[in-house]
């Protein structure tokens, strides 16, 4: 993981230094500020990079896929072809080949790996780093699209480029996306957990996961089928939204149950949250296909991690196994409630 973090940060170091002499060579004073803005995108790109080299190199970040090493060879391959641009030669280029490579560079730059590491590593984040790229693809776009014709090959070319970004940022969404709730599945939070267990322990700070579980859905689909059951979650998922903070993991851990991972909540805090997403779902209902509401309820398990400063991470099962088991004492005292957290015993 390390090694494609850096082959990350040495790509957009390069793109920033293309950029820069671009803006430096470009003989039109308009396109030579927008080439300077795309250098301030890189150079902040690349201070996302650092970020996450720093937290691996700190023990806060796990590998993120499986094949580590394929990826990085992947990655490397572009690093190299980047390479070989000759930064020396651009101001030999004219206005059109210096816009043609710009956005060479860029459909470099937009693999699907890229969306899928944001997604994975800062999910609080994402659509903010989302967004800042989408408008550093525009502004290449925008500027081709000054000089050519809607029907020349160099306006299809941009239009490809931001498309291509598009459906990448799409595959990156159904890649750690539930698809029918819109929240993270479950494939983000093995990912996101031992990283916040790892912070955590290391800077002594509180970390809570809530296991939250609908109340007698089997009935409801049982009942009225499948497509109303499909609305009730997604009407939960809706609810848990408006009542966890932006730095909260909201995920639909399996088929009718759902985790948040809460970090910087303490045993009292998540007391608080878990006692609102209750609220939240008793004022939730759902039309069953005569027009009838049906209501909604949920039971919720907590466990917390709180140590020193520096102790070992708590173990991603025995946070998982803690909350579970204050969900079972929740549906066992009646449902429609969140049982007490548990504190995990480090084992």
């Amino acid at each position: 993981m390390r090694e494609i973090l850096d082959v990350c940060v040495k790509m957009d170091r390069f793109a920033e230094r293309l950029y820069a002499a671009l803006a430096e060579q470009c003989p039109e004073p308009g396109l030579a500020t927008t080439f300077s803005r795309l250098a301030a995108d890189e150079a902040q790109h690349t201070g996302w990079w650092e970020g996450l080299l720093e937290a691996w190199e700190h023990g806060l970040l796990p590998d993120l896929v499986n094949d580590t090493t394929g990826l990085a060879e992947r990655l490397t391959d572009v690093h190299d072809e980047l390479s070989r641009i000759d930064l020396g030669s651009i101001g030999e280029l004219d206005v059109e080949r210096m816009l043609a490579l710009a956005a060479r560079v860029e459909f470099f730059m937009i693999d699907p790996v890229f969306s899928e590491l944001i997604e994975l590593t800062e999910p609080a984040q994402s659509e903010h780093r989302h967004a800042a790229y989408q408008a550093h693809i525009q502004r290449l776009v925008n500027e081709i699209a000054a000089r050519y014709p809607d029907d020349s090959l160099a306006a299809l070319l941009a239009s490809s480029l931001s498309r291509s970004w598009r459906d990448n940022r799409r595959l990156s969404v159904y890649a750690t996306h539930d698809a029918l709730t819109g929240l993270y599945n479950r494939r983000a939070l093995y990912t996101h957990l031992p990283q916040w267990t790892a912070w955590s322990a290391r800077y002594g700070h509180p970390l809570a996961v809530l296991l939250i579980d609908i109340d007698r859905f089997k009935d409801i689909n049982d009942t009225h089928g499948h497509a109303v059951g499909d609305r009730a979650l997604a009407s939960i998922a809706q609810a848990m939204r408006h009542v966890t903070r932006a730095s909260d993991l909201v995920v639909r851990y399996g088929g009718d149950e759902f985790a948040v991972i809460a970090p910087e909540t303490g045993v009292s805090e998540c007391v608080d949250l878990a006692n609102r997403i209750v609220e939240a779902i008793r004022q939730v209902s759902v039309s069953a296909d005569d027009g009838s509401a049906i209501p909604l309820t949920v039971s919720i398990g907590s466990a917390v991690a709180h140590d020193v400063a520096g102790s070992p991470p708590y173990r991603v099962e025995s946070l998982l196994a803690a909350a579970d088991q204050a969900l079972y004492s929740a549906k066992s005292a009646g449902r429609d409630r969140a049982a007490d957290p548990l504190t995990v015993e480090r084992v």
